[in-house]
């Protein structure tokens, strides 16, 4: 691969990422939307459905997620292959900085401590949490 298709390869990334994370949050607005206004009422059973639902759900989204780090990893491997070989431009030089320096990780440790934070807290309030009485929930 030459530098300026890995290039847009790795600026694809960024699209399906932020769609992804998107896709993310939409998921999780929408469980708690229906917590609000359905769930709470909600026997165990219906609750429980609607958990492994929204888990499994999740779940592939983070395996997508996971999947397209890999492929990431690829994409900045060629990018340092190429820069051994014949050097990268600044556009080239700058995409490899945010792998070396750390900010491609944390990133993905941000997303992955976030989708950790947001399942426990959705956990918390499908089982565990009760509606002060008289409370409009």
């Amino acid at each position: 691969m030459s530098e300026g298709e890995v290039m847009e390869q790795l600026i694809e990334y960024m699209n399906v990422l932020l769609v992804g994370v998107s896709v993310f949050f939409t998921i999780v607005s929408a469980y708690v939307v229906a917590l609000y206004a359905f769930l709470a009422r909600a026997g165990f059973v219906m609750k429980f459905f609607a958990f492994m639902f929204f888990t499994l759900t999740i779940a592939f989204l983070l395996n997508f997620f996971k999947g397209a780090q890999v492929i990431h990893g690829g994409l900045l491997d060629a990018l340092v292959e190429i820069d051994r070989a014949i050097g990268l431009s600044p556009a080239g030089q700058a995409a490899l900085m945010n792998y070396q320096t750390g900010i491609d990780a944390m990133l993905q440790e941000t997303m992955w401590f976030a989708a950790a934070a947001f399942y426990l807290a959705i956990l918390f309030l499908t089982f565990l949490w009760r509606p002060r009485a008289g409370a409009d929930a």
